[in-house]
């Protein structure tokens, strides 16, 4: 009897516990999916809404069991969107806030088409032209898990970052930038300008930022006429400091 007892009272609690489990997961399932995406390409708000209807599978799903981490995979999966933040806004809510990854940079390859990267080398794309993209040229950098790099992806990196302070929006007034190797072993980083400038670091090291720094301030104190065709050419002196020299191309 006392058996009996024990059985009975262990089944209705199981049952409790289900009937609790199924309201529960009755007031917490996932009824809508606020994806919030901010684009800057019409590749991104095409690739967006595609991704919208994806995201649209969580609904129906619990909202107390539903791993964030699934949902964050779900979209970086397209390596041209990243989430920045993810919540869950209980009880039914997922809130996701999504930016498209920058274009920046093409790297022309051996069957004719570019290899898209984003400002930080992130591959994000295949497509049939430079458009209106930095050509990179002579780097020779490789992939690796879906980003570039190699010896002169640092120094790339902090050229950019220069730019885009002195300039704002790089695209709208580089058009190539390309690693040389001369002779004499020096290596020289020369960033082409869509009026005509040249600006040539001449073996940069670890000080390509400062360098890029210093050609733009006088790049951007050159009259329009005087940005076709010269050549802004900076150097480090044995002392260390940057000097920077402006003359005709060639």
């Amino acid at each position: 009897m006392k058996k009996r007892s024990i059985l009975t009272t262990v089944i209705a609690f199981v049952l409790l516990v289900a009937v609790i489990a199924a309201g529960l997961n009755a007031i917490f399932t996932v009824t809508y999916v606020r994806a919030n995406f901010r684009t800057y390409t019409e590749r991104g708000a095409a690739a967006a809404e595609e991704l919208k209807e994806e995201l649209n599978g969580y609904v129906n799903r619990s909202s107390v069991f539903l791993d964030l981490a699934e949902v964050r995979a779900t979209v970086e999966a397209n390596p041209r969107f990243e989430v920045v933040a993810i919540s869950k806004d209980y009880p039914e809510t997922i809130a996701v806030e999504i930016v498209e990854r920058r274009e920046a940079f093409v790297i022309a390859d051996d069957a004719g088409t570019y290899t898209l990267l984003d400002e930080e080398g992130v591959v994000l794309d295949t497509i049939s032209g430079a458009d209106e993209h930095i050509l990179l040229e002579g780097f020779g950098f490789t992939v690796t898990d879906g980003v570039a790099g190699g010896e002169y992806f640092g120094d790339l990196m902090d050229i950019y970052a220069s730019l885009r302070e002195s300039l704002g929006e790089v695209r709208a007034n580089v058009d190539r930038i390309s690693l040389e190797s001369p002779a004499q072993g020096w290596a020289i980083i020369r960033i082409y300008m869509h009026e005509g400038t040249q600006i040539e670091l001449v073996d940069p090291g670890d000080r390509a930022g400062e360098m890029t720094a210093a050609a733009v301030e006088r790049y951007l104190a050159m009259s329009d006429a005087d940005r076709v065709f010269r050549n802004i050419s900076v150097t480090i002196t044995t002392e260390g400091d940057i000097t920077v020299d402006v003359g005709n191309i060639g």
